[in-house]
């Protein structure tokens, strides 16, 4: 056993990815299946619960086998993983939807367990995010399979809610109100599979390394060719970090990459950092909104940059389109 946790943490971020991935869906999908047969003989909603955990398994599975194998093209493992995660979303919003029509009770098996929920939600909540920030620059495949985790923690997230409000009624009938909150995370889930799809195409990810050769001199106003490194400004964020074209100059050729700088979590003392984990089931929304925002306004940056060094008479010599 020692042996085994020994090599387990020799392995890199990405393979450590992979082998955690696999375990999780081998575990997922045995707890899928006992699901799927016991709602046919009890509970039908486990069915529904069933097929949904299907469609996000299936979507994880594709990133698995996009890194594994090169049966199918990168393109096409892309869009399967996120024509199953929208699949997921389609089941989820229709399975809380029914509660606008049918009562659904959850049994209430006391404080105890559903703390143990709470708790076990949250952590998924936080190693998903971790992941998130983590993956960065780690490539497609690995940000799509943190993405997955993050959705099946929101859904965990909100189980737990519906389980500690059904605490609190009498009746035990699931309040309609879950369904709302239900159909937005589901409605979540839908853009996330939106974002995995479109993301190659106008994300940085993949495409951060671009060099440039300056073909008209008399039109350059942008760089000074005559230092050794320069850095252009492309989107400015204080609270996500500036994206930012740092390269080296040499000769009649720029060449770097393209960063992104110091966030503001990065950059923040260590008390404001517990506070805003204190406050993270206010903050999270927030963040995600922001998130959002940033990525609408850093979209097709690589496409940007050329369109900017080619106005100054620089010809894109090599990049990662």
């Amino acid at each position: 056993m020692s042996s085994l946790i020994r090599k387990y943490r020799a392995l890199s971020f990405e393979q450590r990815t992979v082998v955690n991935t696999i375990i999780g869906l081998c575990f997922s999908y045995a707890l899928a299946c006992g699901k799927l047969v016991i709602g046919f003989f009890t509970d039908y909603n486990l069915i529904s619960i069933a097929v949904y955990t299907f469609a996000l398994l299936l979507a994880k599975l594709e990133c698995v086998l996009g890194v594994k194998t090169k049966r199918l093209t990168f393109k096409q493992r892309n869009t399967l993983t996120a024509v199953f995660l929208l699949l997921s979303s389609l089941v989820y919003i229709g399975f809380m939807s029914r509660m606008f029509f049918i009562e659904r009770k959850i049994k209430n098996n006391g404080m105890l367990p559903v703390l143990l929920l709470a708790f076990l939600s949250f952590c998924e909540l936080g190693f998903a995010i971790a992941g998130l920030i983590r993956t960065k620059n780690r490539g497609h495949y690995y940000r799509n399979i943190k993405i997955i985790n993050f959705c099946v923690a929101l859904i965990a997230i909100l189980t737990t809610q519906m389980a500690i409000l059904n605490m609190q009624t009498e009746t035990g009938v699931v309040s309609p109100m879950n369904a709302y909150t239900g159909i937005g995370v589901g409605c979540f889930i839908a853009l996330c599979a939106v974002y995995i799809l479109i993301a190659p195409k106008v994300s940085v990810v993949g495409r951060e390394h671009n060099t440039f050769f300056l073909k008209e001199e008399k039109k350059n106003r942008l760089i000074d060719m005559h230092v050794e490194t320069a850095e252009l400004l492309l989107c400015k964020s204080f609270v996500y970090g500036d994206y930012l074209y740092r390269a080296k100059i040499a000769g009649n050729t720029v060449e770097g990459d393209i960063v992104r700088g110091r966030s503001l979590w990065q950059r923040m003392h260590l008390l404001l950092k517990i506070l805003c984990c204190i406050l993270s089931e206010i903050l999270l929304f927030v963040w995600l909104i922001g998130r959002g925002i940033l990525f609408l306004r850093s979209a097709c940056l690589p496409q940007r940059l050329e369109t900017i060094m080619r106005e100054n008479g620089f010809k894109r010599i090599n990049g990662t389109e």
